[in-house]
């Protein structure tokens, strides 16, 4: 059996489970629904009361790739040092809101892993630590977990988010920040659980009504180069509360756009 090491020491490793939930603030809920077990399994799991060591293992295969952990982190859980259980929970939604605020923010969308991780290493070498890189790239999230590794002062996002689970192997591999293609309740709920910040791509006021109602942080007007200037004005008008991105296709698309009209502006690298 796979896994026949951590079956045979189940309840410290159910413990270990748990420290990771406390972390991640994920709930019993979140947990049972994302891996598809019911609520007394999951109960009878973090105690260490399952006696099918065929079970374990399944269940054990569906945390792993839920958590995107591997069974070596799990097993030493409570003794890694705090970098290495998250890379980005201790930062809070505020401070990221706080960097983002009034920043040109560059998005990574080269393909190619080669060449949009050395136009990651380019943009710090410039001194930019906020930016984000498309989930669209090979090896996003490679990329984001290697770099915020080595800094934790980095503020990288994830655009191009469909789905929340996309959005959890992004936030939990050093992901700062989400952008999502369009209104998701899933990713919304995620985002609040998680405490991270989320922008939600929209392009008329309806859809403002959609994003602020699943709990977006912010509205990313996409592509704010086709969204004319009256539709602009009329979904400020209706969210004076809200936090307005411009998401351009190129930081020309963005430049001319006046800095007090929007939170932030976001343009593809």
């Amino acid at each position: 059996m796979e896994y026949e090491y951590l079956f045979t020491d189940r309840k410290r490793i159910g413990g270990n489970i748990e420290a990771i939930m406390k972390d991640r603030r994920c709930t019993k809920v979140n947990l049972s629904q994302a891996i598809n077990m019911s609520r007394p399994t999951l109960d009878a799991f973090l105690k260490g009361d399952i006696h099918n060591a065929n079970k374990y293992n399944e269940y054990i295969k569906r945390l792993l790739v839920y958590m995107q952990i591997n069974e070596s982190i799990l097993d030493n859980y409570k003794t890694l040092p705090d970098v290495k259980k998250m890379r980005c929970h201790d930062v809070k939604k505020l401070f990221v809101k706080e960097q983002l605020f009034n920043a040109d923010i560059p998005v990574i969308t080269d393909l190619e892993y080669d060449k949009a991780y050395k136009k990651a290493q380019d943009l710090i070498g410039k001194g930019n630590s906020v930016f984000a890189i498309s989930a669209l790239v090979n090896g996003a999230i490679r990329i984001i977990a290697e770099l915020t590794d080595k800094n934790q002062e980095l503020i990288i996002g994830i655009t191009d988010v469909c789905l929340k689970e996309e959005a959890s192997v992004a936030v939990d591999s050093g992901a700062r920040f989400i952008v999502s293609t369009s209104v998701s309740s899933d990713v919304g709920i995620f985002a609040k659980t998680r405490d991270v910040f989320l922008a939600m791509s929209v392009a008329t006021v309806k859809e403002g009504f959609e994003a602020v109602e699943v709990g977006a942080d912010a509205l990313c007007l996409y592509p704010v180069d086709g969204i004319s200037e009256n539709m602009i004005r009329g979904i400020k008008r209706s969210f004076p509360e809200s936090s307005i991105i411009a998401f351009g296709l190129n930081k020309d698309s963005v430049q001319s756009l006046k800095e007090e009209d929007f939170f932030a502006k976001i343009y593809l690298q």
